[in-house]
């Protein structure tokens, strides 16, 4: 399947992310750091100073205008932020419709990250415990740089967890792309 990747810059846009996640019970997974998510510290997390919230949609979504494809037909949404030098970080949500495309979604997203955010490397942190996260980050190229004591807050058990640090360059994706 093919995708159809935007960043999403309105509000209201970035808004309707929040209340589909929390309808369809993926805030505390999505924000697993944060203990009662709220549309206050999502807006905070996804402000356009903070990075890119780009929204995934199948090709035959609208594209009549960049940044006004219908929130309706979003399938999943990244958050690019930037770290440090040409290094960003990613965070990536699923809908649960699509949970089953989450692999070419994301790789699909790194691509867009790649050809248009100037980066030469993504980095994520992932809770150890968190096996969706593990699962996608190795179908997606990320190579492990090492494992974090105690660096990842879990608010819904209310303890801190070992953090594995991720990176994907390039040449990661693409290597999993052709294997």
């Amino acid at each position: 399947m093919r995708f159809f990747y935007a960043v999403m810059q309105a509000q209201p846009d970035r808004d309707a992310v929040f209340h589909r996640m929390q309808a369809e019970g993926l805030t505390a997974c999505a924000m697993s750091s944060v203990p009662s998510p709220r549309l206050e510290q999502w807006r905070h997390i996804t402000a356009t100073e903070q990075g890119v919230l780009l929204g995934c949609y199948t090709a035959d979504a609208d594209q009549s205008s960049p940044g006004t494809a219908d929130p309706a037909q979003l399938l999943a949404c990244a958050m690019f932020s930037p770290r440090r030098g040409r290094v960003w970080e990613f965070d990536f949500t699923t809908f649960r419709h699509a949970a089953a495309l989450a692999v070419p979604m994301a790789r699909g997203g790194l691509a867009w990250a790649f050809k248009n955010l100037n980066c030469s490397a993504v980095m994520g942190l992932c809770p150890a415990p968190n096996r969706h996260a593990w699962r996608l980050a190795e179908q997606c190229g990320f190579r492990v740089l090492g494992r974090l004591p105690q660096a990842c807050l879990h608010a819904r058990k209310k303890t801190w967890v070992d953090g594995v640090l991720v990176l994907c360059t390039p040449q990661d994706l693409a290597a999993v792309e052709t294997s």
